[in-house]
């Protein structure tokens, strides 16, 4: 199906774009730090040291959002890869029409606002 190939053909032009933003973000150093940090809230006396456990919980906190956050585009980028696998086995575009909606749920020219 055309329909169906064009959006497989616009979601792989996103490869290389996931992998330099993964690359970019060093998530593999950010997810050893953050077991360092686990670990080290785990020891006695940690939380006898206000300061330094205030920063440590936040700099871990600011590690996790990062590396979830990662994860949370790439889990959306696989599910809409298996929409699009599932509209070719069923012969029917809907799946992928599902998929370009949650790839782009907001209409052309809005923004929530948050952004603002």
């Amino acid at each position: 199906m055309v329909e169906l190939d064009q959006f497989k053909y616009t979601l792989s032009t996103y490869d290389e774009t996931l992998k330099e933003v993964k690359d970019s973000l060093d998530l593999e150093n950010k997810e050893r730090r953050i077991t360092e940090l686990d670990k080290s809230m785990e020891e006695p006396g940690f939380w006898d040291d206000p300061e330094r456990s205030t920063k440590t919980v936040r700099e871990a906190k600011n590690l996790k959002d990062t590396v979830d956050g990662y994860k949370h585009l790439e889990q959306q980028y696989e599910d809409i890869q298996v929409m699009i696998e599932m509209g070719y086995e069923e012969n029917d575009p809907a799946p992928a029409h599902a998929a370009d909606k949650k790839a782009h749920p907001l209409p052309s020219g809005s923004a929530p606002e948050r952004f603002y």
